[in-house]
């Protein structure tokens, strides 16, 4: 290993530069390289957002700090989008796509022939679709913000539409260029546009559309969604991109960025795990790590995340005591395609920040192999409802207590408030929101523990095993994870959802007997937080977070066959024969 960090003082920027696909397509990027004739190793970024757009943030890689470091920066658009040719369909074009463009990186004059990736969200999709092609020059990436899965995790979460997120990245980030990139063939292309600009000024007349398919101007301009609805089980369709099914193909090691408040936070940590268990290599194994912050999707410049602040520690912002992801993903680069001995190898492989405590910490694996997974049982006389209720978190069994029992509307849903989402924060904000108001609704079971009477910290996965019963031939659970106050501001830490028909897999829908109790498992995803003392455990049990995801219409029918909604009335059970029990890893600190 070696300890080169020249700095360079000229970039060159070279625009429009012409990269040729295998299938004669070209696609345009944007190369930034030191002003020298020296070789250097090329960080390359694929983005459908506009390749001089995201010049400007580079992704959370300053591109100037990058080449002032010794590196070429190449982004590049897309096939199917703003400057590149051919037609855009969503991650199967990213394999061949992404294997053609590395090896033209490694081919230019200015390159080393080592190349890296990095970007977020789509941008960090891209690089495992390219890596499970084996580039031969790719040799590490940095995917930020990303899914493991493009059924479970992206579109669909347990069954349900991700509905929220598809139409704010739908509307405002995709369909606006495929209108552009259609002007010369539409004769009312001003009327269009002045539509495209009122919806996404309106985000809720999305939200709202029913039947689903029926979301406006999308099927003109972004086609490609209305497959996505049409795929609602996880079939070949999606498994043909799945990289949760192929970590052993991916030969090179990946810094993986995440938020606990990131859509796409399970999908980081399942794409860490799998790379540690699965990957080709022992140095793509070894090599991968881990950093979850307190961080919305794509942000860990900003602080606070939602109405909280998690401390000056916690973001990228303008303090230099703050956090320092360029830093970060710069010393990854150095030590895989420069060589430079930077002690990285030697460091643990996961860096995570605390809630509650509001620290960073570091294990040898995800999750924390001393995490103890305790069962807290839902207890109540029959009467969880609302914050001011009688539901119980307990660490003993229940007895022969009443069923609690709700009227599920998806006239009028149970709104989302913050929570893991994505993209257009205007129309539907996401992150840590105080959910006091949301538990007051009469629809909301509330199970809450005493306060704690010392520091409980929660690290890892989360469920809950739920004992319920519907009156419709479908219908959705809900639940959330909560962590309240003394002072009564009850701040989300995580949140999931199982649709009835999809809860013994989502290979293909499996139908429900109404009025039977059923076993459900949901999925909440992931936290790192401490529960002080004084504070209690929540969890909220319901069975809508609209429009984070879709409305079930409680008809038994097909994803957005119609627009009917049906009331059901809904059953949790907690009894010695049907006991409910939310699972939490428990962590001692030290």
């Amino acid at each position: 290993m070696r300890n080169d960090l020249r700095q360079i003082d000229r970039i060159c920027i070279d625009r429009d530069v012409p990269i040729p696909m295998r299938d004669d397509t070209t696609l345009y990027a944007d190369v930034y390289r030191p002003d020298d004739d020296g070789r250097h190793p090329a960080l390359l970024v694929r983005t459908p957002y506009n390749k001089e757009f995201s010049a400007l943030a580079l992704l959370y890689v300053d591109a100037l700090r990058a080449v002032s470091r010794g590196y070429a920066v190449v982004i590049q658009d897309v096939r199917g989008r703003y400057k590149s040719g051919g037609v855009f369909n969503p991650f199967f074009q990213e394999i061949e796509d992404g294997y053609d463009s590395v090896e033209w990186c490694a081919s230019q004059p200015w390159s080393t022939d080592s190349v890296g990736m990095y970007g977020a969200s789509y941008v960090g999709a891209v690089q495992w679709l390219a890596a499970m092609a084996q580039p031969p020059h790719l040799k590490c990436i940095v995917p930020m913000f990303t899914s493991s899965d493009y059924y479970e995790g992206w579109t669909y979460q347990g069954g349900a539409l991700q509905w929220g997120f598809m139409v704010s990245w739908v509307l405002p980030m995709l369909a606006p260029e495929g209108l552009l990139r259609s002007q010369s063939d539409i004769p009312d292309f001003e009327q269009r546009r002045r539509e495209m600009i009122h919806l996404v000024d309106n985000m809720s007349i999305g939200f709202n559309t029913l039947p689903l398919h029926d979301l406006p101007l999308v099927k003109q301009f972004a086609p490609y969604c209305t497959d996505w609805l049409a795929h609602e089980s996880r079939d070949d369709y999606w498994r043909a991109t799945s990289i949760q099914d192929r970590y052993p193909l991916v030969q090179v090691p990946a810094l993986n960025f995440g938020g606990w408040y990131d859509i796409f936070q399970a999908g980081t940590l399942l794409n860490f795990v799998g790379m540690r268990n699965e990957s080709a290599t022992a140095e793509a194994r070894n090599g991968t790590r881990l950093l979850m912050g307190p961080w919305n999707h794509s942000t860990p410049t900003s602080n606070p995340v939602g109405s909280y602040d998690f401390g000056i520690t916690s973001s990228q912002n303008l303090s230099p005591l703050g956090y320092d992801s360029d830093s970060e993903i710069l010393r990854f680069f150095d030590y895989w395609l420069k060589g430079v001995d930077n002690g990285l190898a030697e460091e643990p492989p996961v860096k995570h920040f605390v809630m509650g405590e509001n620290r960073w910490r570091v294990e040898s694996e995800w999750p924390p192999a001393r995490a103890e997974y305790t069962s807290y049982f839902l207890r109540s006389d029959g009467n969880a409802n609302s914050s001011n209720g009688t539901g119980v978190l307990s660490l003993e069994m229940p007895g022969d207590e009443p069923a609690d029992v709700y009227l599920y509307d998806p006239h009028h849903p149970v709104p989302s408030h913050g929570g893991q989402g994505c993209c257009y924060s205007a129309a539907l904000p996401y992150g840590a929101f105080d959910q006091s108001h949301v538990e007051e609704r009469h629809d909301v079971l509330v199970f809450r523990s005493p306060p704690l009477d010392q520091d409980t910290a929660v690290m890892g996965p989360v469920s809950l095993d739920l004992r319920a019963a519907t009156s419709a031939p479908d219908t959705d659970f809900t639940a959330k994870l909560v962590d309240l106050s003394p002072t009564g501001y009850a701040r989300n830490l995580t949140e999931g959802i199982i649709r009835a028909r999809y809860r013994e897999g989502t290979d293909f829908p499996r139908p429900i007997t109404p009025g039977a109790c059923h076993r459900y498992t949901i999925d909440l995803g992931s936290t790192s937080n401490v529960f002080k003392q004084g504070h209690s455990i929540v969890l909220e049990v319901s069975s809508s977070n609209f429009p984070r995801f879709d409305r079930n219409q409680n008809t038994g029918h097909g994803l957005g066959a119609d627009a009917e909604l049906r009331p059901a009335k809904q059953s949790v059970y907690h009894d010695t024969v049907r006991p409910s029990c939310l699972l939490l890893p428990i962590v001692r600190m030290t």
